[in-house]
């Protein structure tokens, strides 16, 4: 892999890193509050000789000194020094045990012996370092070298006596966190490199070009899981449908030299979406005024006649065997202009259809036919229906989806259609992030959401309901008629706040004002956004605290409004 797909790797995943830091540095803190603290007291012991008047001598006695040192603490941790000092405090343990406790340095050069003794206890750890540094002392006193006098010929003096600690020694809380927050970012790292050598999914749209070798025609956005149908006909205007139409105009640009287009959508592996992006991208085609077909090709799973809700009781199945003619299936879909030819029952034997010469007429027919035929037809990954499909078209359309795919089975696919002779038109790379550009060519005000504190803690304003009055009735709010000297006139150019000036001059209360949502289109879909004011084109975001903006929506008068009673001029 290159190093542009590791920074890649590392900026989709960069949470990872961040959760692996924060999780080291809480581990590293919590391991330095579980611990049992220990403190550490040190004193220091200063050797030299006892004889020598001249220089030299003084400077031979100073290199042997030197020479004993390491002599001198392995001394300090043998138990001929360690068994005086658990007798004289009666600390009750072995002296190889106390030897652990005990920690012994010599700086390089000198005759300074440091002597350190680690315990729970900062007055034992003081205590205990104060006595082994004086049973040390006699001890060297005790077996060095005697001179002609009798006399020791070493001399040992505390120079620093060990004082009891204030701080733990261990654990260092400020290194455990450091340490706990490197551990976890080399940690995460790992995690993300090793994920990146692992997965094998076709992520982004470069790693899907290079391993195809085809241009990347389009992508489809990611939609949410309660989104149903075809996101042409359910929200033209957002930036989903729009890459739609983008992939529209550049399938126009691959196939220039034909005025006639027959392509099949397909994919590597099931469940790739390939079925709704025929549909979308069919649709797209229809609104440009082509004359468009959507064949259902796929005869092992169909999906077309549950997306589109059109029966598939009869389809191509029906033609194919002699059934039905062309013109008895056909169907078209409401009022989007697209034709439909759904695939009927699922036979037993699929390929031998598809490749029967039946099949290949009725392509040249329905080519001939038509401006654009679009065939969903089965993955590639689990038969061969797609490459017998295409032969007898202008090409494939490749689907892939990054979250499902791997590159072996994308180079797989690629592998057999070339095989088969199949042309390949490009890729389309499904479930793709949605885009964020608030400056996008399609962006709403409509469509700008409150933050989500806002939604949470802020009520929604619901129309005043409509309440039915007997005719001539007037409502318990409204004024008394006036009489002609006191009637206002009607101003044409201003207009009073909450009324609406009718035909005869008169003013309506608002609240009398009854609004009706025309009627979207003829969709299936209509059911499944419907909200609670029963349009199913309202759009749920606020612009302001204060207003609500349907996107479709129509102000009349409410029939119910009484109806005021006419005064005769006196």
């Amino acid at each position: 892999m290159s190093q542009h797909q590791y920074l890649a790797a590392f900026r989709r995943y960069w949470y990872i890193v961040v959760v692996a830091t924060i999780v080291g540095a809480i581990g590293g803190w919590g391991l330095s509050q579980a611990a049992t603290p220990v403190y550490t007291a040190t004193s220091s012991l200063y050797f030299s000789l006892n004889f020598g008047g001249t220089a030299n001598d003084l400077n031979q006695g100073s290199t042997y000194t030197q020479n004993q040192m390491l002599s001198f603490a392995q001394l300090a941790e043998s138990p001929l020094v360690l068994n005086p000092v658990i007798e004289g405090l009666d600390l009750g343990v072995k002296p190889s045990e106390l030897a652990d406790t005990i920690s012994v340095s010599t700086p390089q050069n000198t005759v300074i012996l440091e002597l350190s003794v680690s315990s729970t206890d900062p007055a034992e750890a003081a205590k205990i370092a104060n006595a082994v540094a004086g049973s040390l002392s006699d001890k060297v006193e005790e077996i060095a070298p005697k001179s002609v006098a009798g006399d020791t010929t070493v001399a040992v003096r505390v120079i620093e006596p060990a004082a009891t600690p204030v701080f733990p020694s261990s654990p260092n809380t400020r290194l455990n966190l450091v340490a706990g927050m490197v551990i976890g970012l080399l940690l995460g790292s790992l995690i993300i490199v090793l994920r990146e050598l692992l997965d094998t999914r076709v992520h982004t749209a470069g790693i899907a070009t290079a391993v195809t070798g085809v241009p990347l025609l389009g992508t489809a956005e990611r939609e949410k899981r309660r989104s149903v149908g075809p996101v042409v006909l359910r929200d033209p205007l957002s930036n989903a449908a729009e890459n739609y139409r983008q992939l529209r105009s550049n399938l126009e640009f691959v196939a220039v030299d034909s005025d006639t287009l027959g392509f099949v959508v397909t994919s590597s592996v099931p469940s790739e979406g390939k079925s709704l992006i025929a549909l979308n991208l069919a649709l797209a085609l229809a609104e440009s005024g082509r004359k468009v077909l959507l064949v259902d090709a796929d005869l092992r799973r169909p999906m077309v006649a549950a997306y589109t809700g059109l029966p598939g009781t009869a389809g191509l199945t029906s033609v194919l065997v002699g059934r039905a003619s062309v013109d008895d299936v056909l169907q078209t879909w409401g009022e989007t202009g697209l034709h439909v030819l759904t695939s009927g029952p699922i036979p037993p034997n699929p390929s031998e259809l598809l490749s029967s010469r039946a099949m290949a007429e009725l392509v040249d027919h329905l080519v001939h036919d038509y401006d654009v035929v679009v065939f969903d037809t089965a993955p590639m990954g689990a038969v061969a229906d797609a490459a017998i499909v295409a032969r007898m078209v202008d090409g494939a359309l490749i689907v892939a989806d990054r979250t499902r795919v791997h590159r072996p089975q994308l180079a797989q696919t690629m592998d057999s259609l070339e095989k088969s002779g199949v042309r390949v038109l490009g890729l389309v790379l499904n479930r793709a992030t949605p885009t964020k550009d608030r400056h996008a060519y399609y962006y709403r005000v409509a469509e700008v959401r409150k933050p989500w504190w806002r939604r949470i803690f802020s009520g929604r304003r619901r129309p005043v309901p409509v309440v039915p009055l007997p005719l001539g009735a007037v409502p318990a709010t409204t004024p008394a008629p006036a009489t002609a000297e006191e009637k206002p006139q009607a101003d044409p150019d201003r207009a009073d706040v909450g009324a609406e000036v009718v035909a005869d001059g008169s003013a309506v209360d608002a609240a009398d004002v009854e609004v009706v949502f025309l009627e979207a289109d003829d969709s299936p879909l209509d059911e499944e956004f419907e909200d609670e004011f029963g349009d199913p084109m309202f759009d749920d975001a606020i612009v302001d605290d204060e207003e609500l903006v349907p996107s479709r929506a129509a102000a009349v008068r409410s029939d119910t409004v009484a109806e005021r009673p006419k005064r005769s001029k006196p």
